[in-house]
């Protein structure tokens, strides 16, 4: 059986390892937060680079967009403008085609009193 110093000894000696012990978990700590701070401000800077890049692509894309929407919008305007020729004709075409009819009418009027004035001459008096 071990004596009183021998196990006084060897509870100071677990009293230092604990000690030892304790130091180490605080280093431990203190790395750790140290890390932790680190890796917050890496997190933050690529958040941060991310975010600008995203910004970027976004603005990218909208520029995009608004020459696509500015590309159909001149489509719509040129079919427009073609529409409006086609009016134009079918306008000239309608008023051609009025004029033609009324001349038909009235060669028909006429050809109508010319048989009209033959018979009557042909008639006897």
């Amino acid at each position: 059986m071990p004596t009183v110093e021998e196990r006084i000894s060897s509870l100071e000696g677990k009293m230092d390892a604990i000690a030892d012990l304790r130091n180490a978990v605080g280093e431990l700590g203190t790395n750790l937060r140290s890390v932790v701070g680190e890796l917050r401000t890496d997190m933050n800077r690529r958040f941060g680079e991310l975010q600008a890049d995203m910004t970027r692509q976004f603005g990218e894309v909208r520029a995009d967009m608004n020459r696509r929407f500015e590309q159909v919008d001149r489509r719509f305007e040129q079919m427009d403008q073609r529409f409006e020729r086609m009016d134009r004709r079918i306008e000239i075409l309608d008023q051609r085609m009025e004029r033609h009819f009324m001349w038909m009418v009235g060669i028909q009027f006429t050809v109508l009193l010319a048989v009209i004035v033959a018979l009557i001459q042909l008639t006897p008096k």
